[in-house]
Formats: structure tokens, C-alpha cells, sequence
């Protein structure tokens, strides 16, 4: 329920814009976690629809607090960044051999990235305290309920194949959107409440182990807990090693093989991924600068052009697709964008850090790279770590008037809050 102060005069304008950003906030917290455990294209509707009643209660309220974040995250460092790899992903169009796919997906790229800056502008600067307890109801909920389904059997039927994937990608959606829950309540100081919802997280990750989601959230777990105990030394580090493996991927399958060839005989298909992608690497340097073009790698696999085997990560799509300019641009982004933590509170650094590492690492294991519902989810999660940073006011309220006599009364002849003597004495 939005309370409003009874004594304050009656604004429609008001009134329909806070009661337009509790719809839209809720829809992201509450709406995004649960549907998309039963449907595949919850995160590309929802995510939409949310950002939308956000903008129009900003534009409602007040049109010049949204115009003037708007150019503000546009003007920053990350954001220029950003807005760089966009534009070369769409110059890429021009060179890519399936112009049409590469549009479509180009789209989804620009759309997410606009619905991103324009959410995170419509958002106030004091965020209510009810509207971000959302963030930790909507997540307990869906962890619970994917729980439940994982427990019952019902996700092990051989005819829920269609559901099945459906909860892939919900249990992906509720992990991810676990870092700005727990970043939220461990900034109120709700131990409790966030070691239960982390237990509930965990025990979801352990179901999903076989298909490296657990082993994201442990990468996330650990940044967590770095950045938390110090950020100063932490949050560089963990920038460096993000952009270091974005910047020098092509050499990875020429490190990791001769590791992979060590291992048992049930890693050959990684070992044949790693082989395929050493060898276009080794066989078209001079491709590696400009790149393919947009949206080459899976049309290429498709067509038949490259192997079945071909590496699904997002370290060999964005170099093969968008060759060093793009995997660059792309690095330095994902570096000033973690380094920022220094800057934040201690939960909320220590909550975002976690969540680049967290979808980093599901995108580098080849989980979800640029699907569109993967990049509405991406979405989602920033503009819920914007709500939480914009939530973070701890400042004192000040005294209230006891009577229409005290509020003109001189500041120096106010009496304190503990007695009669005046302030000062």
C-alpha cells in the first residue's frame, strides 16, 4: 500500500505517478522471477513493460529530473564505452555474410541498452524502503517455487521438455537477480533474512551444477565476499581479471589445452571446442581485428560453415563476431564499470561486483551470451542495483515542529530533542 500524508493536498498527478512506479518496480521484482519459470519469453516482455511505467511516472512527477539523468549516465566514462561497442556492432552489419539475422539482433542489442539508460533515469532519487523490499519477496518466491518443482520430480518428466527449458533460464533469472536482494538486505542489516535467502539461492545453484550455473554463483559468492571484507584492493582485481580474459581470449585455447589433454576422456568435447577454436584463430589472424560480423558464429554453425563443436562462449563469439575493436571497447567497459565499486557502499559494491561475475561467468561457460531474454535480464538486474544505490540515504530526519509557535521560533532558542535547555548551553 503507498501511504501518503494526510495533511499534504490532494495531487491525481502525484498519486498516479507513485502508484505507476510501484506497478513497474513490482513487475521487475515480483512478475520477472516467477513468470519466467513458466515461460521463455517472460524477460523480453516484462522487462519492457516495466521500464515503461517507470519512464511515464518520471515523466509524470517531474520530466526534468528524467531528461537530466538520462544525459548524465549517457555523458559517463562506461556509458560512452557502451555506446561504442553498440555502434560497432552495427557497423559490423555492413561486412556481416546474414545481414538480416545480425539486424535482428543488433535491434535487441540497441533496445536493451536504450531500456537500460532510460530505466535507470526514471528512477527518484530516494527510493522507498517498501518498493525495494520487493527485490527480496520476488526472488525468495521463485527460488521457493523452483525449488518446489525441483523436489516434486516434475522437471524430470520426459514430456516437460518445453517447461523444462523454461525453468533453465527462470533458475538463471532468479540467480542472477539474487545479488541486489542480498545486496538490499545487507545493507539494512537483515542478517537473517539474508542468510536465508541465500541458503534458498545455494540450494537452487547445487541443483544446477552439471551445466556450470553453480559454478557462477560460486565465482560470484567469492567476489562477494572480497569485496565486501575490502573493496579498495578487491574490486581492481576482479576488474582486471574480467577485462583480462574479455582482452586476451584468443589465447586461452592455447593454454588450456595442453591442461584439457591432462584430464579424463570425458572432456573431448571441450577438448574438440578448444581445438576448432585454436585453429581459427591460428588460420585467420587478420579477421581477429575487424571480426566476421554480427551474429557470424551461430548462422556460420547453422549454414554449416563452422563446426558443430565450435565454441559457444561469449570470449570466442565477441572476438570471431566483432574481432579486437569490439572485444576491447568491451573490456575497458566491464573494467571501469566493476572499478566503480571502490566507490559504493560496502553491500551494494560488494552486491554488483558479485553480479558481473556472476553473468560473466555464465556468459563465458557458454550459458546465455546475447540471447534477447538473457539481455532483458541484464536489464532488469542494473536497473535493480540502481534502485538499491538510490536507496541507500541514511541521513537524519529533521525535527518536526510540536506547534505552529516552534516552527517560527529562532534555530539558536529551539530546544533539543532531550530537554528543555536550549541548544547551545
Amino acid at each position: 500500500m503507498i501511504r501518503r500524508n494526510v495533511n499534504a493536498p490532494l495531487d491525481p498527478a502525484t498519486d498516479a505517478a507513485l502508484l505507476l512506479r510501484r506497478i513497474g518496480f513490482a513487475t521487475l521484482t515480483l512478475a520477472l522471477p516467477m513468470a519466467s519459470l513458466v515461460s521463455r519469453r517472460a524477460a523480453v516482455v516484462l522487462t519492457p513493460i516495466g521500464v515503461a511505467l517507470l519512464v511515464i511516472s518520471s515523466l509524470i512527477e517531474e520530466r526534468s529530473w528524467f531528461s537530466q539523468k538520462l544525459k548524465e549516465s549517457l555523458l559517463t566514462r562506461p556509458g560512452m564505452i557502451l555506446l561504442g561497442v553498440v555502434a560497432w556492432s552495427a557497423l559490423s552489419l555492413t561486412w556481416s555474410p546474414d545481414a538480416s539475422a545480425a539486424a535482428e539482433k543488433a535491434g535487441n542489442l540497441m533496445l536493451a541498452i536504450a531500456l537500460g539508460f532510460c530505466g535507470a533515469a526514471a528512477l527518484p532519487d530516494r527510493m522507498r524502503a517498501s518498493n525495494l523490499n520487493l527485490i527480496a519477496i520476488g526472488t525468495a518466491l521463485a527460488g521457493l517455487f523452483a525449488l518446489v518443482l525441483f523436489m516434486t520430480g516434475w522437471l524430470r518428466e520426459s514430456d516437460a521438455a518445453v517447461a523444462t527449458g523454461s525453468v533453465e533460464r527462470g533458475v538463471s533469472v532468479v540467480l542472477i537477480t539474487s545479488w541486489p536482494a542480498l545486496a538490499w538486505l545487507v545493507s539494512r542489516n537483515r542478517g537473517l533474512s539474508a542468510l536465508a535467502l541465500a541458503l534458498v539461492v545455494g540450494l537452487l545453484a547445487l541443483t544446477r551444477f552439471e551445466t556450470g550455473e553453480a559454478v557462477a554463483m560460486i565465482c560470484g559468492a567469492v567476489a562477494f565476499g572480497a569485496v565486501y571484507a575490502n573493496r579498495d584492493a578487491a574490486a581492481p582485481v576482479i576488474a582486471a581479471i574480467v577485462a583480462g580474459l574479455m582482452l586476451f581470449a584468443p589465447l586461452l585455447p592455447f593454454l588450456l589445452l595442453p591442461l584439457v589433454s591432462m584430464l579424463p576422456s570425458d572432456t573431448s568435447a571441450l577438448h574438440q571446442a578448444l581445438g576448432i577454436w585454436a585453429d581459427l584463430v591460428g588460420t585467420e589472424p587478420i579477421r581477429f581485428i575487424t571480426g566476421h560480423g554480427l551474429d557470424t558464429v551461430l548462422s556460420s554453425r547453422l549454414n554449416g560453415l563452422l563446426p558443430q563443436a565450435t565454441p559457444t562462449t561469449l570470449l570466442f563469439e565477441a572476438w570471431y563476431e566483432l574481432g579486437i575493436v569490439g572485444a576491447a571497447a568491451a573490456s575497458i567497459c566491464l573494467y571501469f564499470a566493476i572499478k566503480a565499486t571502490v566507490y559504493m557502499p560496502g553491500a551494494l559494491a560488494a552486491g554488483v561486483a558479485a553480479a558481473y561475475t556472476t553473468g560473466f561467468a555464465l556468459t563465458a561457460l557458454g550459458f546465455a551470451t546475447l540471447q534477447p531474454w538473457w539481455l532483458m535480464t541484464l536489464v532488469a538486474v542494473a536497473m535493480l542495483f540502481t534502485a538499491v544505490a538510490r536507496g541507500q540515504h541514511k541521513t537524519d530526519r529533521p525535527l518536526a515542529p510540536l506547534s505552529p509557535k516552534s516552527a517560527t521560533t529562532p534555530s539558536h532558542t529551539r530546544p533539543k530533542a532531550g530537554g528543555p535547555t536550549p541548544a547551545g548551553k
